[in-house]
């Protein structure tokens, strides 16, 4: 994929659109405060008691708790919180044009499954980039951006295509799509291109486990100019490491083409006896070291009904291969049998 963060350039009109409509319809207009959203809120939420009435919050005051989260300051804390995005917000208008502004947004807003940025997100959900994304994937990402776990596609499909649909009748309630086209939109099915990331996953992965280790250990002695310990996700940190990335690309591709051939060996050495296939003792073993196999001893089950259990309940999971990942629908008992035939490098 390409680089994080996008530029302006990369983000498709559409896109922009749909936010606009959808979270902050006069952005163009205010200075980072929309002080008729906030006089709305005000009187529907406070004297109305509409829990309905939304939270008034523009897309630069959102930029600015994205960047720099909120801190507990005990009851007082959603007041002086509100207070201090207010300040940066309009600071932030002074310094950066709108496009700029929508920019940083879109790099920084979290998405569903712990996803941060629109281009992971395009990447995640439709396995593609941001500035491929069509009309109704789009939308089906401004709408997560409400409740990102709620409007999550992948575990509510039906309630993300509701919500999608949402976001393309405000665009065309402000002008951005005409009727025949919205309706040509809602008409279309929600469908996921979806890919399974991990930090595991990537060039080096031991070695940039251990980096995280020892950089938050030395992050701990070193405080940043407010006196506070520093965020290695959020603080914007640049690291410059020992790794020759080109070496270590090419020792990896040797080490997946050279285990490759040992592990086929390996499983033909065994034919129809493997041990990690027929051998309950030492699938017993592994099987008492997962989470699973611990929340069924703790309900008083038996080893032999928590293999019963852990090889009959099944789920879509992604399965290591030297030669591909595949996706299979496998129990916790098929995965611990799949994982303990591999050899390692």
């Amino acid at each position: 994929m390409t680089k994080q963060p996008i530029e302006f350039e990369d983000i498709p009109k559409h896109l922009i659109q749909g936010l606009i409509a959808t979270e902050d319809v006069r952005f163009y207009e205010h200075d980072g405060i929309d002080n008729r959203s906030l006089l709305r809120v005000f009187f529907k939420t406070l004297l109305l008691q509409d829990k309905s009435s939304g939270g008034g919050s523009t897309i630069t005051l959102q930029l600015a708790k994205n960047l720099y989260g909120r801190k507990d300051y005990g009851p007082l804390g959603i007041v002086i919180n509100k207070l201090q995005e207010s300040i940066i917000a309009k600071r932030l208008e002074d310094v950066y044009s709108k496009d700029e502004i929508l920019t940083h947004y879109l790099n920084t807003v979290p998405f569903s499954d712990n996803t941060f940025g629109i281009e992971s997100a395009a990447a995640k959900f439709f396995n593609k980039h941001t500035s491929e994304l069509s009309l109704e994937e789009a939308a089906v990402l401004v709408g997560m951006l409400k409740a990102s776990h709620y409007f999550n596609p992948r575990i509510f499909p039906e309630r993300s295509r509701l919500r999608r649909d949402v976001v393309l009748v405000q665009m065309e309630k402000y002008g951005y799509l005409d009727k025949e086209t919205l309706e040509e939109a809602k008409m279309k099915d929600l469908v996921l291109n979806y890919q399974f990331y991990s930090h595991d996953r990537g060039l080096a992965p031991y070695f940039r486990a251990q980096l995280r280790k020892d950089l938050a250990e030395l992050l701990d002695t070193i405080p940043n100019r407010n006196g506070e310990k520093f965020n290695i996700y959020r603080d914007g940190l640049i690291v410059h490491t020992t790794l020759d990335y080109r070496m270590q690309e090419l020792a990896e591709e040797a080490m997946r083409t050279h285990m490759a051939k040992l592990q086929e060996a390996h499983e033909k050495s065994y034919g129809d006896n493997a041990p990690w296939v027929k051998n309950k003792a030492i699938l017993l073993d592994a099987a008492k070291r997962t989470a699973p196999y611990k929340k069924l001893q703790e309900k008083g089950k038996t080893d032999e009904e928590i293999l019963k259990v852990l090889a009959e309940e099944t789920r879509e999971m992604e399965l290591f291969e030297y030669d591909g990942n595949k996706m299979l629908n496998a129990s916790t008992l098929d995965s611990i049998s799949h994982y303990l035939k591999f050899l390692n490098a």
